[in-house]
């Protein structure tokens, strides 16, 4: 995984902190006096804090975080202490539109640095789903009906099936937290259809609706799953065949794609068309 400072830098190359700046203040957030977190920093430190799975899980984790981050990325900075409490109060006290508006200017960022023919990529399907999911910690009062995998707490799993194409969430589902994302119905018989989604949603019956429906899906592959590979597009390829996975991956170059067939025995239909 790359150092928390490469990925600050990587970040920082598609939008600057001048421009975060000049949309915090386009928005009324900019702040009025000298603060322990600047917005700036703080909207880098919670945006590097989804890019460290061990960071997930509560506030506590991202109050150590940010404190550990902040002496990285800005040493510039005088240490701080930060509690559950500074963090939900920063979060609350600004307006959404801001951290809506930096997403579109990434986008469009990114957007201007793909090739032509990869602009155009998403034109060749009907719509574009993600689908993903977060919880909320809610009052233990409504634990019996919104239960919390941790004993003793209650939460709310939010379930969001959003449109890439019409940039709006077409489903919203809330249950109870305890309830695993694959249950989730955001899959159709729809053809034509790409869907994105994260582990959590890594089911062989899915990925079986999806290909019946006639429509395409891109998913990271779990750990514990190495398929074996029956078939392969390009021809330099073809010795590969045969070959588990986690052979061959060792060999491939991560920026030109290997589109492979692979099986999958505890599969049903058990041939799935995989690029890596």
């Amino acid at each position: 995984m790359k150092k928390i400072e490469q990925i600050y830098d990587d970040f920082v190359d598609i939008i600057s902190n001048e421009e975060l700046e000049s949309l915090a203040e386009k928005y009324d957030i900019v702040d009025k006096r000298i603060r322990r977190l600047p917005i700036r920093i703080f909207f880098w430190l919670m945006v590097l804090s989804a890019c460290i799975p061990g960071v997930r899980g509560g506030l506590m984790q991202l109050v150590a975080f940010f404190i550990a981050s902040l002496c990285q990325l800005f040493p510039a900075e005088k240490a701080l202490s930060l509690t559950r409490m500074a963090i939900s109060k920063k979060l609350k006290a600004h307006s959404w539109f801001f951290f809506r508006a930096v997403y579109s200017k990434l986008l469009e960022r990114y957007v201007a640095m793909l090739d032509v023919d990869d602009r155009c990529f998403l034109s060749h399907f009907k719509d574009s789903f993600a689908i993903d999911s977060s919880v909320i910690r809610i009052n233990r009062i409504l634990e019996k009906v919104f239960a919390s995998v941790h004993k003793g707490q209650a939460a709310i799993k939010l379930h969001v099936k959003f449109s890439i194409r019409n940039l709006t969430a077409t489903k919203v589902q809330v249950t109870e937290s305890k309830r695993h994302d694959s249950r989730f119905r955001g899959i159709t018989g729809e053809s034509n259809i790409l869907y994105l989604f994260d582990l959590a949603y890594f089911a062989f019956y899915r990925f079986e609706k999806i290909m019946e429906a006639g429509s395409f899906f891109v998913s990271r592959l779990k750990s514990c799953c190495d398929p074996l590979i029956v078939a392969v597009e390009q021809k330099q390829w073809k010795h590969l065949i045969g070959k588990k996975l986690s052979e061959v991956i060792p060999l491939l170059n991560p920026n030109i794609p290997l589109d492979v067939t692979v099986k999958l025995s505890s599969s049903k239909q058990s041939k799935f068309k995989r690029v890596c």
